[in-house]
């Protein structure tokens, strides 16, 4: 795996950590509720429950990435395959988000973005995998 792909596949958890923290611990405060394009309070206190869990999905998908990296090392084909997978569902989540929410477009960039790099460098880095 190249180095771009490990420094994208990083970014693109450390993205997902954010948006856990902006949803699951800052919720409360109007300016994070600006940047998910919610402009009420009542909207906001509607849906925060919601909002909590969307976080902790981010936060999972961050762990995920986070250990296939560290994997890597001892565990090639493991570390490999939960990078690949779990960069494709952040990529997938983008996709949707795209097409569900079309005024979140740059969203839709800081979600995947990151994940479609490091999927896209992934596909020329050589693989090392021994038969035995």
């Amino acid at each position: 795996m190249t180095m771009i792909t490990k420094i994208f596949a990083a970014i693109a958890g450390v993205v997902h950590v954010l948006f856990f923290v902006m949803e699951s611990l800052l919720w409360n405060n109007p300016d994070v509720h600006g940047i998910f394009q919610v402009f009420s309070i009542a909207d906001a206190d509607t849906i925060s429950v919601f909002i909590k869990n969307q976080g902790y999905y981010n936060l999972f998908l961050a762990f995920g990435v986070f250990t296939g990296l560290a994997l890597l090392s001892r565990q090639p084909i493991a570390g490999r395959t939960l990078v690949t997978y779990v960069c494709l569902v952040m990529l997938g989540a983008a996709i949707v988000l795209m097409f569900t929410v079309p005024a979140m477009l740059t969203g839709v960039f800081v979600q995947g973005l990151p994940p479609l790099i490091a999927l896209i460098s992934m596909q020329f880095s050589p693989r090392s995998v021994k038969a035995g």
